[in-house]
């Protein structure tokens, strides 16, 4: 009884200004009809697509107290709709060289993590490699079947607030009934995704027709000439549906086009996409080009023609037109400029956005920089990794909310980040990251963003091992964690090298994978990076001037890059030796000149000559103390 007391007077001050003239009546009724509240639940999640289900599905394999608000009937309504031409661009790699799962999945972009239980994989969902959106619909509704998760479907979340006590939230929601109804959260997870299409923000755009309502039925484009705003995925997709139709179809843009092989990042444009660039080189009349800014005007003869700012003929679009200004005139333009996060559930909260509105502003554990206990997963953190891995994506976002939901449960629940102890230090150790190099998958997909960190205590006798930590949450690792860093830290990622990726990057080169063990820095390919602090770096401007590599970390006391291989395979002694070497330097601190001598010779016999990283130690007599016979291999690798 007082819990219902106390619900029907949450909702009193509102019953009373809803009715303009209050009777006894009218108050009751209103009272009663009143969004009723929740039981209420530790985390809230928004959004029943790939990401959501996937912080489910975590979620319920620790127990913790969760449910997802999902307003349409299924899970995975986005892909019922886009994209639009129905071919996903995520690869379904169904065969590797492995039977390892972990392994696997480095190559599997579709697929949800499970925890707890045998995992669903996506290729027995389709055998495309790249698959139809339709495969990802059924496959993420059997993943929410299989795994039992608590989605609350046909619930719109309508806002989001403050709870009056200050203890968590109130997310009103509307169910597809009509009905309303109050959810009580202590923590709230929006995972919508990009779900709305970016509006138009250009003189002109009332003339064009967006990405999500472009007609699919080719012969609408028969003899037309076709304007495509936006040379994205969404833009070329849609010139390659319809560019055997048209007349001519042109794609506008303010800046040249990114090609993924060249910037290695898989948001910009595909080569599954790309077709249509070998009408513009082969003078076929298509073509791409750059504008400042777009303005599209209707003239007399009903053309929609792009213009310059500075054009007079924008402000008389009557006028008679030559032939040079007819050049850029179409039947049809097609605007597609990409996709950007729903601020409105949370726009009680003043949540903001970066990158021109297309993501909401959030901190590197994933919470809104404005709205503290609001936190974020999916697409919608892809800020923080924007253009540098796959946080934007399945392959990513899986290990993103994992990570989130390692975060969450020590805050929350006074929990450790899940961890491995051992306590043979350097056999241990070598064991460990040689498996986790050559099979771990979050490092592997989120390069440069997550890492795998390894702990040694202050004798160096035993070490812990973290795996797929946010790595710009190191200088705040104990508070993140829950572990204790008191000695020396190692942190693996994986990178591509310094120069070999960018809009304009040359990556099929003559000598793109022409690095050997003594010059491994200069490698090209992606390949195993690690960082070696003799200290856990503080949140200082010294400890924050970065080493000019990939992943923003600090500037490391020591690092190690470790040869790239064709097959990804770092089992072998050009990759095993150095890492042996680097990490007893790490763990003995003062290694035995023996395993120096041994290792150096080894590498003289293979290669017919010293290794760079052996040379200082030659001008050494290994014999006179044998305490410093590695210090060669640390200088010249941190060169």
């Amino acid at each position: 009884l007082r819990n219902a007391i106390r619900v029907l007077s949450r909702h009193a001050k509102d019953c009373y200004t809803m009715t303009s003239v209050v009777s006894l009546v009218s108050l009751l009724v209103c009272l009663l009809t009143a969004g009723t509240a929740d039981a209420g639940y530790q985390y809230c999640i928004v959004g029943a697509g790939p990401a959501g289900l996937q912080l489910a599905q975590l979620m319920k394999a620790a127990s913790s107290s969760y449910a997802v608000l999902e307003r349409s009937p299924i899970a995975g309504s986005f892909f019922q709709s886009y994209p639009r031409h129905g071919k996903l661009i995520s690869i379904n790699k169904r065969w590797v060289d492995s039977r390892n799962t972990e392994y696997a999945m480095r190559h599997d972009w579709n697929s949800l993590l499970t925890e707890g239980s045998e995992p669903l994989l996506f290729r027995s969902y389709s055998q495309e490699l790249f698959p139809p959106r339709e495969a990802m619909v059924a496959y993420l509704n059997d993943y929410w079947r299989v795994n039992n998760l608590n989605v609350h479907f046909n619930t719109t979340v309508i806002d989001v607030t403050r709870s009056t006590d200050g203890n968590g939230f109130r997310v009103s929601t509307r169910h597809a009934s009509g009905s309303e109804k109050i959810y009580k959260c202590e923590v709230i997870v929006m995972a919508t995704g990009l779900p709305n299409l970016r509006p138009g923000e250009f003189p002109g755009h009332e003339y064009t027709v967006g990405y999500d309502s472009v007609s699919l039925n080719r012969s609408d484009f028969d003899g037309k000439r076709l304007l495509i705003i936006g040379k994205g995925n969404s833009g070329f997709e849609t010139a390659q549906h319809v560019y055997g139709q048209t007349r001519l179809t042109h794609l506008v843009g303010r800046q040249p086009v990114r090609f993924a092989w060249s910037t290695h990042y898989v948001g910009d444009l595909r080569a599954v996409n790309n077709e249509l660039l070998d009408t513009y080189q082969l003078k076929s009349l298509d073509g791409l080009f750059e504008f400042d800014s777009v303005n599209i005007i209707k003239n007399a003869r009903g053309e929609l023609c792009l213009v310059n700012d500075d054009e007079e003929k924008l402000k008389s679009p009557d006028s008679t037109w030559d032939t040079d200004s007819r050049q850029y005139c179409y039947d049809l333009a097609v605007r597609a400029t990409g996709f950007v996060w729903d601020s409105r559930p949370t726009a009680k909260l003043n949540v903001t956005s970066v990158f021109r509105g297309k993501y909401p502003r959030v901190g590197n554990n994933f919470e809104s920089v404005d709205a503290p206990g609001i936190y974020f997963a999916g697409a919608g953190v892809h800020s923080l990794d924007f253009r540098q891995s796959a946080g934007g994506f399945v392959h990513g976002f899986r290990y993103t909310a994992r990570a989130l939901q390692r975060l969450l449960r020590v805050k929350h629940q006074g929990e450790r980040w899940p961890a491995a102890l051992v306590d043979r230090p350097l056999v241990g150790l070598l064991d460990a990251l040689v498996r986790r190099i050559n099979e771990g998958s979050g490092t592997y997909q989120m390069l440069s963003f997550l890492g795998d960190i390894v702990l040694l205590n202050r004798d160096r006798t035993a070490f812990t091992l973290l795996e797929e930590v946010p790595v710009r949450l190191l200088n705040s690792l104990p508070q993140v964690t829950g572990h204790p860093a008191d000695g020396p830290v190692l942190v693996f990622v994986f990178e591509y090298g310094r120069n070999f990726s960018g809009p304009r990057a040359d990556t099929f080169h003559e000598d793109r994978a022409s690095c050997e063990i003594h010059n491994a820095h200069q490698c090209n390919f992606l390949h195993p990076v690690i960082y070696q602090y003799d200290r856990l770096p503080s949140d200082s401007a010294d400890s924050r001037a970065k080493d000019g590599g990939k992943s923003g970390l600090p500037k490391p006391d020591r690092l190690l890059h470790l040869m790239e291989d064709f097959y990804t395979n770092f089992r072998q002694g050009q990759q095993l030796l150095p890492l042996a070497a680097f990490l007893e330097a790490a763990v003995i601190a003062q290694p035995a000149a023996a395993l120096s001598v041994e290792h150096c010779s080894l590498r003289a016999l293979l290669a017919g000559q010293w290794p760079q990283y052996c040379c200082q130690d030659l001008q050494k007599s290994p014999k006179s103390t044998g305490t410093n016979a590695f210090g060669g291999v640390l200088s010249c690798w941190s060169a």
